[in-house]
């Protein structure tokens, strides 16, 4: 009996607010949910209005400080913790996030990996909320 491997990225929606600062977290763990080790990894996202679109909104690398790499505590959707899990910070700025004048784009997020193999981590759309408070 073949293995069916599901190789393409999860994909979520991020909704944020204009003129604040955006720094989500997101872990990377194991099928079993274990820690996988980053160490000498590095990441890069870019963001366009559609995955078809040439232009991107924002760039955004380990290398341009636009993303981290980070070790924390994961919390599962079942409340229990996983300590010292790896994962990628982004580091979008309120200026950033104040020009935006788009409604919704698209983005992805890849590892690269020490042998420079990359990997899928995460996808999705992001969607603004206007600001009131300026």
């Amino acid at each position: 009996m073949a293995t069916v491997l599901d190789l393409k990225a999860p994909s979520i929606n991020i909704r944020f607010d204009k003129g604040k600062t955006l720094k989500p977290v997101f872990y990377y763990l194991s099928p079993t949910n274990t820690v996988i080790d980053l160490t000498d990894y590095t990441a890069r996202m870019q963001v366009r209005l559609t995955s078809d679109t040439a232009t991107t909104i924002w760039d955004l690398t380990t290398e341009n400080s636009g993303l981290d790499i980070v070790t924390g505590t994961a919390t599962l959707a079942d409340g229990t913790t996983v300590a010292n899990a790896q994962g990628i910070k982004l580091n979008v700025t309120a200026t950033q996030t104040a020009a935006v004048d788009w409604e919704k784009a698209v983005f992805d997020i890849e590892l690269i990996e020490p042998l420079l193999d990359v990997l899928p981590f995460i996808k999705g759309t992001l969607t603004p909320s206007p600001e009131v408070t300026r």
